[in-house]
């Protein structure tokens, strides 16, 4: 090649692709974030279900609705509120007469007035559905009427008087509308819903109680099945070194390797599996508090599952779940909704009789004053009484209707009422005798672990002595391995049985001690409502670009993870996978 076509190195150019080099490397490592560590904090199970109910986001949310539904309930006393009334009018008419107005009027062809009229009171409506007004009225009249006496029609002249009324008007149904029965029926329902609200709020903190408990327990679960095979993992890279050495010294085969070594690779690739379960159910604790996974830090039990703490006696449940049960207390205030629609609807059916009636005191004068002074004097008295009767002609249609669609709601709600209280009942027999049954396997296994943990340590002498192969060691193990998740497995178990008996009795939060009455709910809504916002993360910085030289480094800001929304929880307990079937770890 002849010499011209090599390439020539310059060292000014050599330092600078050095240079360009060296600084993207940099901003490519600047702009790479950290990995953060993440710290493990072993809790108990009180501690996590109180950090539950302290930052779980659909129990919140739940406050917030049952808070709402309070404040719609208080609204419906404004129905019982007095009304300030205020009116002012300004008049003017200027008219040709009649024949006959111009006779009435004392002959004044043409009318021309300026009235300015006023009007004040105070109304309200009072629980037996009466409507009450006290008032006041003012009125000026300015017209060019001649005054009284004047007889000449020619003559000039104008009116300016001022008149005034004060008393009270009283309008009673007596038939239809009356009573307490209709007036405070909106009172009711709206009680009724913030009661049902209240109850909602009950059963959606236990259900996310008993779901972040089941959770809990499946780390567990999680953590011992990952124990167990850890151990079954050195057991198995035991039997391989020792087939190694074995081979070599001459007393064993290539085929007793190829078994260790399959036995040992089964077992790593269960334990690879355990490992991602363990991630999977750590990361649900997390949910359940309102935090992201990449919050820096991993919850871990710190309890351990007792298979015998809970005594259920079918009877005690069940006298217990007609009291606190939420689903049962919802269903009995939505049958009273219908009762106090039924007595509105049996209302309608009357005829309307309505009594009405004032009374109060006639004012005139030249003036405000003079007409207020006539009108304290008492002199001018003025009141009426009367009744007034509607009645429909068809019998009332609508009414009649009315009143059948809800008798068909009631009986509709109590069908419900009964539907429910079925439906616990079944809920309570099934969970207290899977409870019983989980506690008898409980048992059981302990009983097989015992002796499948004696069995391992006499295989192994066994194998030490030369009597047996590897593979009964790895058989032997598997069934020890077996019985040990199966173990857990019950404790997990009995825990879950518990927590369905508690959801179906209804006693979650007294077992918790964070049962709350209207009144705590409302003090620990108002210190929510109260509490300082959380800080948005801050936005993400778009690239900046910073040149040095010749050469252009792009770094990115690192964006915060923001935590992911948290969609309330389904009724089921079941928040894993479930434990992963364990058949047999293998040889």
């Amino acid at each position: 090649m002849p010499r011209n076509l090599l390439p020539t190195w310059h060292p000014p150019l050599v330092k600078l692709l050095t240079g360009t080099a060296l600084l993207l490397a940099m901003a490519a490592r600047a702009a790479t974030p950290a990995e953060q560590t993440p710290r493990t904090v072993r809790i108990p199970l009180a501690d996590y279900l109180r950090m539950v109910m302290a930052e779980n986001q659909t129990i919140q949310a739940q406050i917030l609705g049952a808070e709402a539904a309070r404040h719609r309930a208080l609204a419906e006393y404004g129905a019982f509120e007095p009304e300030l009334t205020g009116s002012a009018q300004h008049v003017e008419n200027r008219r040709p007469n009649t024949v006959e107005q111009s006779r009435s009027l004392g002959g004044i062809p043409i009318l021309d007035e300026k009235n300015n009229l006023f009007d004040a009171g105070l109304e309200a409506l009072t629980i037996t559905g009466a409507k009450i007004r006290l008032g006041y009225t003012l009125n000026n009249f300015k017209n060019n009427l001649p005054p009284f006496g004047n007889t000449d029609p020619t003559a000039a002249g104008r009116t300016n008087e001022w008149q005034s009324f004060a008393g009270a008007t009283l309008t009673q149904p007596l038939l239809k509308n009356g009573g307490p029965t209709v007036a405070l029926a909106n009172l009711r329902l709206a009680a009724l819903t913030s009661a049902e609200a209240f109850q909602e709020y009950r059963r959606q903190c236990m259900v996310t109680l008993a779901q972040a408990e089941t959770a809990y327990w499946n780390v567990y679960f999680a953590r011992e099945q990952l124990r167990f095979l850890d151990e079954s993992v050195a057991v198995a890279e035991s039997l391989h070194t020792d087939a190694i050495e074995t081979e070599r010294a001459g007393k064993g085969t290539e085929l007793e390797i190829l078994e260790a070594e399959a036995g040992l690779a089964l077992r790593r690739t269960k334990r690879t599996e355990a490992l991602q379960r363990l991630t999977e159910t750590s990361g649900q604790l997390l949910v359940f508090v309102g935090r992201p996974p990449r919050s820096g830090e991993i919850l871990e039990p710190a309890d351990q599952p007792e298979a015998n703490v809970m005594k259920a006696v079918y009877a005690e449940v069940w006298t217990t779940a007609l009291e606190l049960n939420p689903d049962y207390l919802i269903q009995k205030k939505k049958r009273d909704e219908t009762l106090v629609r039924l007595g509105v609807a049996k209302n309608q059916r009357l005829p309307e009789l309505n009594l009405k009636g004032s009374y109060g005191y006639n004012g005139l004068g030249d003036s405000p004053g003079a007409s207020y002074s006539d009108l304290s004097d008492g002199g001018f008295p003025s009141w009426s009484a009367g009744v007034e009767f509607r009645l429909p002609v068809w019998g009332g249609t609508r009414g009649r209707h009315e009143l059948s669609a809800v008798r068909a709601t009631l009986l509709q709600a109590e069908k419900q009422l009964a539907n429910v209280e079925t439906q616990i009942a079944t809920a309570l027999n099934t969970s207290v005798q899977k409870l019983k049954s989980n506690q008898s396997t409980v048992g059981n296994y302990r009983t097989m672990v015992k002796f499948n943990e004696d069995l391992l340590g006499n295989e192994r002498q066994r194998l030490t002595a030369g009597k047996i192969e590897g593979r009964r060691v790895l058989e032997v193990e598997a069934g020890l391995f077996e019985v040990r998740q199966g173990l857990a497995e019950s404790l997990v178990n009995v825990q879950r049985a518990e927590l369905e008996v508690q959801l179906a009795e209804g006693s979650i939060l007294q077992r918790l001690g964070v049962e709350l009455t209207p009144q705590q709910l409302k003090d620990q809504t108002l210190a929510f409502l109260s509490a300082p916002a959380p800080v948005a993360p801050a936005a993400r910085k778009p690239p900046t670009r910073r040149k040095r030289g010749s050469a252009t480094a792009i770094v990115s800001a690192p964006t915060p993870t923001p935590p992911p929304v948290a969609t309330g929880p389904k009724r089921d307990l079941d928040t894993r996978p479930g434990p992963a079937p364990s058949g047999r770890v293998g040889r």
